[in-house]
């Protein structure tokens, strides 16, 4: 039995509407900042979860392509002075292209040796900009500018309440893309590959134009969302903690604790470990082991990830609710009691019944 796409729509009006309110009601700066950090791992888990949910493509390189949209916009502004909302689209697009070129090398391989690849490459980026220091600035640091006042409304770093719309926007606009695309036929050619890439091959599929397809989607979505990291920061400098294994990191324990081949699980996964990192904050070292403790929890009592725990519960909920519906109407609609002995399970028995019976009738001419 599948979930009701009610309960989907539902709960995706639900958390828009908790997301667009709640920073706005409480006018705290410290709230904002802490919404601003869930939806940007929302949007990187759920664009990670785009190639390893959908496809199994391990790529160990999300902080390089962050590196690579985040120094296009910059640079572009700072020797060139264009516009960082044009930078969003320039950081995109840079990024698509070294995707596409690191897709053609890497996804010939399979396993492992794409995610090392990957990281290859996404190193590879941070020590050019890293030696770069007469275009880049290197570890001096490189800064970045505001974004330019649009329809009134000023985004001053002192006020992160602009820049958390502007990227409710954005993530808005990548998840939806995203999830155009797994539920068109592409989609279910992703799907096809992921669970048997041979026989999918024999059908006539170039499963290598799909996989790069793929990659090259999530690679300008990590533009897109590292040209804004870079203007919103201020600063950009290639550290391996900004641009690094650990960011990758960050955003493959969001996507495996949302749920891989969701989507919508990284939001779950997002909030959840931020705020772990926020609630235990004074704890200094034991924040890293409770974080830790939790993960490896979530992976042994919930292998789909929390996602698959919510898509779980829901079902049981429409399943009793359904019961009790069938259980409580009588004949003709009405509530003077059940039709099938048994209730909703009676009625279960004998709609299968039913069924056989008509299975097992001679043809009739």
């Amino acid at each position: 039995m599948k979930l009701s796409p009610i309960w989907t729509y539902l709960g995706f009006a639900i958390v828009a509407f908790v997301m667009a309110a709640i920073p706005l009601l409480l006018g705290d700066r410290y709230i904002t900042t802490v919404f601003i950090s869930v939806l940007s791992f929302f949007i990187l888990g759920a664009t990670f979860d785009f190639m390893l949910g959908y496809l199994r493509i391990v790529n160990f390189g999300v902080g390089g392509f962050l590196a690579a949209g985040a120094y296009t916009s910059a640079l572009l502004n700072h020797h060139l002075g264009v516009s960082p909302w044009l930078g969003l689209l320039a950081g995109g697009a840079v990024t698509l292209v070294v995707g596409v070129i690191a897709g053609t090398i890497t996804l010939r391989l399979r396993g492992i040796y794409i995610g090392l690849t990957t990281f290859f490459v996404a190193e590879l980026i941070r020590f050019t900009i890293s030696s770069s220091r007469d275009i880049t600035r290197g570890s001096l640091g490189l800064s970045t500018k505001n974004f330019p006042e649009i329809l009134g409304y000023d985004f001053a770093r002192s006020d992160p309440l602009g820049y958390y719309y502007l990227l409710l926007v954005l993530s808005a606009i990548i998840y939806a893309g995203l999830y155009g695309i797994v539920r068109s036929r592409i989609g279910l050619l992703f799907k096809a590959i992921r669970d048997d890439q041979l026989a999918t091959g024999v059908l006539g599929f170039d499963v290598k134009r799909v996989k790069l397809l793929n990659f090259a989607v999530a690679s300008f979505c990590f533009g897109v969302v590292g040209a804004f990291y870079g203007n919103y920061i201020g600063i950009l400098v290639p550290s391996t903690q900004e641009f690094g294994i650990p960011r990758t990191i960050e955003v493959l324990a969001i996507a495996y604790v949302g749920g891989r081949g969701t989507l919508w699980g990284s939001l779950l996964g997002a909030f959840t470990l931020v705020g772990i990192q926020e609630i235990f904050r004074m704890a200094d070292e034991w924040r890293l082991v409770i974080y830790g403790s939790f993960l490896v929890f979530v992976l042994l009592v919930f292998p789909r990830g929390l996602a698959g725990a919510v898509q779980t519960g829901a079902l049981w909920l429409q399943m009793r609710l359904l019961a009790s519906r069938v259980g409580s109407e009588g004949p003709g609609g009405s509530r003077s009691g059940s039709r099938f002995p048994g209730g909703w399970r009676g009625a279960r028995r004998q709609h299968t019944g039913a069924e056989v019976e008509d299975r097992l009738k001679p043809p009739t001419e």
